[in-house]
């Protein structure tokens, strides 16, 4: 089931989903939008790099685990949405999203966010997570939605400073005041950001 905002950002092109996106992009940069398609084999061999070398520790220890196939799947779904950093000497940094319509609401679901190793702590971050805001408010989502490992401590650190919450789909989640909810206890946890809704230009 999708709403009708969701099918319309879904249609969209890439040409005009970057339009969205303010002056937010670092100077030395160059940030691309991209549906999972319309990649190269060149920059999927890039974002699988950037990922693998990221995250493999983080899912092999995790309830998860690590299989590379599936994560595969779910990085280029016909729904997935990229936006690409590129510097002059190739893709240094990459968030995957998708708009989707759960629980009743429109959202953009962001799957990913990686930044390569060497471009950590330079800023990439907040720009990324602020193009997919400006892409959210765009387009008439109400809230960014993500999942991150509660062991990933730095992950958590900076949505936590990007102004995420635990989000009321999370495991475990109550309302302050409430009593915990007994449930399966798990490794992660799911958060959100609410957007101000604009009218799309």
């Amino acid at each position: 089931m999708s709403s009708s905002l969701v099918r319309k950002a879904n249609k969209a092109p890439s040409a005009q989903l970057l339009l969205s996106l303010g002056s937010t992009i670092p100077n030395a940069y160059t940030f691309k939008v991209a549906r999972a398609k319309e990649l190269s084999d060149h920059e999927r061999d890039s974002i699988w790099a950037i990922f693998n070398e990221n995250m493999r520790d983080l899912y092999s220890r995790s309830s998860f685990g690590w299989n590379p196939a599936s994560k595969l799947a779910e990085l280029f779904d016909p729904l997935s949405r990229f936006i690409l950093v590129h510097e002059e000497a190739g893709m240094v940094a990459f968030t995957m999203f998708r708009f989707e319509y759960e629980d009743g609401e429109n959202i953009l679901y962001c799957y990913d966010l990686q930044i390569s190793r060497t471009c950590q702590r330079t800023g990439l971050g907040k720009a990324l997570m602020q193009s997919l805001e400006q892409i959210g408010t765009g387009w008439r989502m109400g809230k960014i939605v993500l999942t991150v490992f509660k062991g990933n401590r730095s992950a958590r650190d900076f949505y936590s400073a990007s102004g995420f919450e635990v989000d009321e789909s999370s495991p475990g989640y109550t309302e302050d005041g409430e009593d915990p909810v007994e449930e399966e206890e798990v490794d992660y946890e799911i958060l959100s950001k609410p957007l101000q809704v604009e009218q799309l230009l």
